[in-house]
């Protein structure tokens, strides 16, 4: 087969009507759903290992300080069992979704130079006219 191809293996249809074979997103969901259709690499020895996903969220940011969180994630997911039980997965490593959507904030605000927003001095801001301004001194 070639690489193009095994994604796109023809699934036994409904006996009577020929093969199915989905061409978008949402076709194949929706025949996932009913049971039409298997996606490839779904069962076998094809999972990414941790190792394997550390190295390539490495390659992907080598600079990142949020890596790893993300890995951490992943170990949390695979522990609890994501591919049979993908809710009870998600309920258990949200904390760890969590930290790493900060962490990446972090690196965003950093990068950018974002700071916390702050108002305008309300009209009457210090005690008496002569008083010294305390954000400049």
């Amino acid at each position: 087969m070639s690489g193009g191809e095994s994604h796109h293996a023809a699934a036994p249809g409904i006996p009577g009507f020929g093969t199915f074979r989905p061409d978008s997103a949402w076709q194949r969901a929706l025949a996932r759903n009913a049971g039409l259709y298997r996606y490839p690499h779904a069962e076998g020895g094809s999972a990414l290992t941790e190792t394997r996903f550390e190295k390539l969220v490495r390659e992907d940011d080598p600079k990142s300080a949020c890596t790893p969180l993300l890995v951490q994630e992943f170990r949390c997911l695979n522990r609890n069992q994501f591919g049979a039980d993908p809710g009870h997965a998600a309920t258990k490593c949200v904390k760890w979704y969590n930290e790493w959507m900060q962490c990446k904030w972090d690196e965003e605000k950093m990068r950018f130079g974002y700071s916390y927003l702050e108002d305008l001095p309300a009209r009457k801001h210090k005690a008496y006219i002569a008083a010294p301004d305390y954000q400049y001194s």
